[in-house]
Formats: C-alpha cells, sequence, structure tokens
C-alpha cells in the first residue's frame, strides 16, 4: 500500500477506520489527519507510527493521493468550500445523507469520489461496509476489514444506511435484558457478560448458515411452544417488527431529506 490518505475529520468512524488500516497486514504508507479532534488525533499518531497530524485541513488534502471526508453533514460546506482538491485526487466520502452530486461542487476539480458507510466495528476488521459506485482501488483497499457491499445506485447506499441506525436500539434491548436480570436478583457484571456472550453468539449464526433468510433463522431458534416460539409471538402482537419498519422508513425520509431529528414515526 503506497498511497498516502488524508482524512478530514477525527471523529468516531474515522478512528475506527484508522485503527482498521493500520493493522491491516499490509498498511498505507501515511495516514494524514485532520487536527480539529486533537486529542484523538495524538493518540492515534502515538499509536501508530504512520500517522501524522497536519497543520490544518488544506494540509491534508495537500499531501494526501487519496481523501477521506469524514466530517458532520451540518457543517460539509462549510469544511469544504474553503479547501482546494486537485484533479486527480481520489475522495471517499463517509458523510452521510449528502450526496455524491452535492459533493462534486465541493471538491472540484477532482471528479473521482465515491460514498462509503463504514461502521465502528471496522476497527476490529468486522461488520459491513457500504460502498458506491463499486470501486475495485477502494476495494482492495478496504479488503479484508469487513464485509464489503457494492452497490450501483446511490439510493441503494441510502436505503442500506437506514439499517446501521439500529445499532443504538440493538444495545438499549440487550441493556434493558440486563437491568431485568439485575432486578431479579442477577449480579449486574454477570448479567452483563451472560446477555453480551449470547447476543454476540446470535450475531454470529449466519455466517455458519447456508440459509439467505432470517425468517428461517428465527424458526430455527423457536422450539415448538418454547419460550422462544412464545416471545416471538407476543412481540408480533405487539407490533415490535412492524414498528421497526416504520423507524426505519422514518431513517429513510431523513437519508433523503425529507424528514429530521425532530420528526417521529407518523
Amino acid at each position: 500500500m503506497s498511497k498516502t490518505i488524508g482524512i478530514i475529520g477525527t471523529g468516531a468512524i474515522a478512528e475506527a477506520v484508522v485503527i482498521g488500516l493500520c493493522n491491516k497486514a499490509d498498511p498505507p504508507t501515511k495516514i494524514i489527519l485532520s487536527p480539529r479532534n486533537k486529542q484523538r488525533a495524538e493518540q492515534l499518531a502515538e499509536r501508530f507510527l504512520n500517522v501524522e497530524i497536519a497543520s490544518d485541513n488544506q494540509a491534508v488534502v495537500t499531501g494526501s493521493d487519496m481523501v477521506f471526508l469524514a466530517v458532520r453533514p451540518q457543517i460539509v460546506d462549510e469544511v469544504l468550500k474553503e479547501l482546494s482538491f486537485a484533479a486527480e485526487q481520489r475522495v471517499v466520502s463517509f458523510i452521510s445523507g449528502t450526496s455524491i452530486k452535492q459533493l462534486e461542487v465541493l471538491i472540484e476539480p477532482s471528479k473521482h469520489i465515491v460514498r462509503m458507510i463504514p461502521l465502528p466495528a471496522i476497527a476490529r476488521h468486522e461488520g459491513p461496509i457500504i460502498l458506491s459506485p463499486p470501486s475495485q482501488e477502494i476495494a482492495e483497499l478496504f479488503q479484508e476489514m469487513g464485509s464489503l457491499v457494492q452497490v450501483e445506485q446511490e439510493d441503494q447506499l441510502e436505503t442500506l444506511c437506514a439499517v446501521t441506525g439500529l445499532m443504538a436500539p440493538y444495545f438499549g434491548l440487550l441493556n434493558q435484558c440486563v437491568e431485568w436480570l439485575t432486578t431479579n436478583g442477577i449480579d449486574e457484571s454477570k448479567a452483563f457478560d451472560f446477555v453480551g456472550a449470547l447476543f454476540d453468539a446470535l450475531g454470529r449464526t449466519p455466517r455458519g448458515s447456508t440459509e439467505k433468510d432470517f425468517s428461517t433463522v428465527a424458526s430455527e431458534h423457536a422450539t415448538p411452544k418454547g419460550f422462544n416460539e412464545q416471545a416471538f409471538r407476543e412481540f408480533s402482537k405487539m407490533g415490535w417488527y412492524s414498528n421497526v419498519s416504520e423507524v426505519l422508513d422514518l431513517l429513510s425520509l431523513r437519508l433523503a431529506g425529507k424528514a429530521g431529528f425532530e420528526d417521529g414515526v407518523r
């Protein structure tokens, strides 16, 4: 890996990407970070010899062959309008809800841009990585860092991105299980370890399954008249699963610019 990679923005996702890249068997020669989040940038530079901190965002762009954009969508115009990109520069945007068309105006004269949705698990070389449009160059860079899903249409990336909004609700479910266990006399530390191990094992189950149908996997885990069949029935009666679809519809509308954070399920 000979390219120098620059990253504008040093939030949690950028940090996870840096860790994942640096822990590859063939890491980038150099990764240049913007100085915005000084503490996080300094920690990464201390941890990895190939990571350095630029004096400002323009220095990141100027010194890099490929630039990753990892700023919040609310400030993307403010940050990028001050920067000058080169025509041959490759740009990879991690910014949700901001289209390639919107970004092309801000990174002129560069015309080489793709969008990617990495998740925190990329630091451990796990989880999905969404890419649009497909790119062999980017695919090679991120190989072995997770399950790469390349889609032709940008709206397909947005649809997949909506499901990533279920990470916090998922951990909220796990926390509810821990709270119920502690209320019923289980030590909190033991409850945490038990719930974490249970759902970790469940999360790995599809990897060894030949079925590409989660309803089949659910049935396989529901012994007739057992606890799982009963729980599945009761959650279904309460509209639990249809509620998930309604929330995903809301997130999809937000990604399309048709809803905001203050909007709720209609």
